[in-house]
């Protein structure tokens, strides 16, 4: 957020605040997902296979689309009402810039975050149609292989047999 938005007010649920307060707890939460995210794609590079870290990843990507579209619902209210509080002169329209660059900014975000939730979807598609196809393969496999180790085993038998009555 770069501090660009200081200086505007705005009412949000009955309450008047200043936007950096009322953002606050949703940036938290999104500074939190992105460090989360950081970590799982770290992990990733040295085990990109890793099951267990692909659904986190793509978790944490739900997340932090969540609370993007939170941030920016925020900022298109406060748009709202810095389009009066400009033409009333309460606010200068650098401010009023800012708070644009923010919502362009948080946009951008969001388009980013939701193709990296689409990939990761994707990704978690295929993996799941691969261990679906491994498992139909393994279940042939033993179907095929399950006549041949009874007979192996009955004519292990029958050579057991033999070998007792000669011995």
């Amino acid at each position: 957020m770069a501090n660009r938005i200081k200086g505007i007010t705005v009412e949000i649920g009955g309450d008047t605040t200043k936007l950096q307060t009322a953002l606050k707890g949703v940036n938290g939460q999104i500074k939190s997902t992105q460090q989360q995210l950081k970590d799982v794609d770290k992990l990733l590079k040295l085990d990109p296979g890793n099951t267990e870290l692909l659904a986190q990843k793509h978790k944490l990507l739900a997340e932090a689309v969540g609370e993007t579209k939170e941030k920016l619902a925020t900022l298109k209210t406060a748009a709202e009402q810095a389009n009066t509080a400009l033409a009333n002169g309460e606010i200068s329209q650098e401010q009023y810039d800012a708070l644009q660059r923010e919502i362009i900014e948080t946009e951008q975000d969001l388009k980013n975050l939701e193709t990296q939730a689409n990939q990761s979807a994707t990704a978690m598609q295929k993996i799941a149609a691969t261990g679906e196809s491994l498992k139909t393969t393994g279940d042939n496999i033993y179907k095929m292989s399950r006549p041949n180790v009874q007979k192996i085993l009955y004519k292990n038998v029958q050579l057991v047999c033999l070998l007792y009555v000669v011995f």
